[in-house]
């Protein structure tokens, strides 16, 4: 098995949180089988394991809430130590200059925070979750201050598509880069499906948004960007610089505070589980895992998503393919493009395209992302957009 140039894994390491925020998709309606993994068992069957999956990967500390774990820093040290970048999604609530110091020295300098924020409308954003844009703002700068990285994460429900314009907007005039994640009934989520969104919310109101947003271009569907955008060629053998769409089980996987795994975050809890890692070794698991195999290979999807010229590159999102069908393989129900076969293309590929290649030269200049890709990714890029200026003066997309 090839090891990956990349690999995150979101790992909760525990469900403890006093923010109470509604509709929390990692709550349980009820106790869990397992007790959560004990310091040396996340160290041994977690982190130790990443490390034999992708030497150059990252770990995304989430929760719950990671800091209400007495052991955070330890874990996060350990991570360190084996060489591997460090996440903290936290709902920032207590944090202040002195912690994220404290974080960034345990994780060795190579720290990038998370903060989440639904709407910059305070009426909208009590609904979805705690906080504000004024206390995510006050974040923001204890990170400027402290030469800190760090994103926002976006959990899109009916909810909150009336501002997600006006937040996006608010997010990208300050260039900070966004993770779009899907609300999905898992969890005490379960008993709030009806604000899913569907077909119609992605194609008049999400999806407008996030095309217009390069800094958002992060394993987010529908994406129809030329198939091999991230692709060079050169005398006959090609170098794939990384991948876009959903990220499932290729190079991105999710554990939960007793130790089960799935192929993302969204689909822990339920019954596309791929193993524990108190039963199986993490690296196995990923490299033997039934539904990890699946969902590597070339094209894996089904119906629409299946005879999609972007079947491969987008693949569609394969939690909401599951908690609307059942089948995590399925076509992605918020899918509004309807292609007849593999040579229909989306009108809006030029222009995703193009994003596409200001999202990469914006990773390459920014932390993390400049350090994990290393110098062969920086020249890829590099490369790639001269290829891309050379075709527009030339008038060629085939150079």
């Amino acid at each position: 098995m090839q090891t990956p140039k990349f690999f995150l894994c979101y790992f909760e390491t525990t469900r403890r949180c006093d923010q109470g925020c509604p509709n929390c998709m990692t709550r349980r309606s009820e106790p869990p089988a397992r007790p959560e993994l004990s310091t040396d068992e996340a160290k041994r069957l977690v982190l130790d394991e990443l490390k034999l999956i992708c030497p150059n990967g990252a770990v995304s500390f989430s929760g719950g809430e990671i800091l209400q774990r007495a052991d955070h820093l330890d874990l996060i040290a350990h991570n360190a130590r084996n060489g591997l970048h460090t996440f903290v999604n936290t709902s920032g609530h207590g944090l202040d200059s002195a912690k994220v110091k404290e974080l960034n020295q345990a994780a060795g300098g190579r720290l990038t925070m998370g903060f989440s924020l639904d709407s910059v409308e305070a009426d909208i954003q009590k609904k979805c979750r705690s906080g504000n844009r004024e206390s995510v703002a006050r974040l923001f700068q204890i990170c400027d201050e402290n030469k800190v990285s760090y994103f926002v994460l976006v959990t899109v429900s009916k909810q909150n598509l009336a501002s997600l314009r006006h937040t996006m907007d608010w997010l990208y005039a300050r260039q900070i880069a966004v993770i779009r994640s899907p609300f999905v009934p898992r969890g005490a989520a379960a008993q709030a499906r009806h604000l899913c969104f569907d077909r119609n919310d992605m194609e008049k109101a999400i999806f407008p948004v996030l095309r217009d947003n390069p800094l958002d271009y992060v394993s987010y569907t529908p994406f129809f960007a030329e198939p091999d955008v991230t692709c060079l060629s050169f005398g006959g053998r090609s170098l794939r610089l990384g991948s876009l769409g959903c990220q499932a089980g290729r190079t991105y996987l999710g554990i939960n505070a007793e130790g089960d795994v799935a192929p993302c975050v969204h689909l822990l809890d339920s019954p596309i589980r791929c193993g524990n890692v108190r039963d199986q070794p993490l690296s196995k698991i990923f490299h033997a895992s039934e539904i990890m195999l699946a969902l590597r290979q070339p094209r894996p999807v089904k119906g629409k998503c299946g005879r999609c010229r972007y079947g491969d590159s987008c693949r569609g999102c394969r939690s909401l393919a599951y908690y609307a069908t059942g089948d995590y393989l399925a076509e992605d129900p918020s899918c509004f493009f309807e292609p007849k076969d593999r040579e229909t293309r989306s009108p809006h590929e030029t222009l995703q395209t193009a994003n596409t290649h200001v999202f990469l030269k914006n990773l390459v200049r920014t932390r993390p992302w400049n350090r994990i890709f290393g110098s062969w990714g920086r020249l890829g890029v590099f490369l790639l957009n001269v290829k891309v200026t050379l075709n527009g003066l030339l008038g060629t997309r085939s150079l």
